[in-house]
């Protein structure tokens, strides 16, 4: 299932659903308010983005089977106070993402830079967060 609260997304997603002949998968613009099974969920660069992010982790957490993983990347944020409005320093912290997925719950979680990319002068880097939902 792939969620995402931009149509403007889904729609590119179901494009690709089309080319790829994905059948199987499906979308919304909602996390699934019953009890689900995922063994994987991944977010890709927008959990900094999120109203709150602890409590998204914590529900999406709960969507995990036993043993299923939650998986992350985001920009790690420049808390060097380079940004002229603190508004616009976007990213999270390797902390609030360490925090929020032991606070959910999940366990052996890690989090490391995945790579860095040079960006007008800028050097970013995404972290990669992954936690596991206790097999008990």
């Amino acid at each position: 299932m792939a969620v995402d609260t931009s149509q403007g997304m889904l729609d590119v997603f179901q494009a690709k659903m089309v080319d790829r002949g994905w059948s199987d998968v499906r979308s919304s613009t909602e996390l699934p308010t019953t009890l689900a099974s995922f063994d994987l969920i991944v977010c890709s660069s927008v959990c900094s983005f999120l109203d709150d992010y602890p409590a998204t982790v914590q529900a999406m957490a709960g969507l995990l089977v036993p043993g299923g993983f939650f998986v992350q990347w985001d920009w790690e944020r420049d808390d060097d106070g380079d940004a002229e409005d603190p508004e616009d320093a976007h990213g999270l912290s390797r902390a609030e993402i360490t925090d929020a997925l032991q606070s959910a719950g999940l366990e052996h979680v890690s989090v490391d830079v995945g790579f860095e990319a040079v960006v007008e002068d800028q050097v970013m880097r995404p972290l990669m967060g992954h936690g596991r939902r206790s097999t008990n």
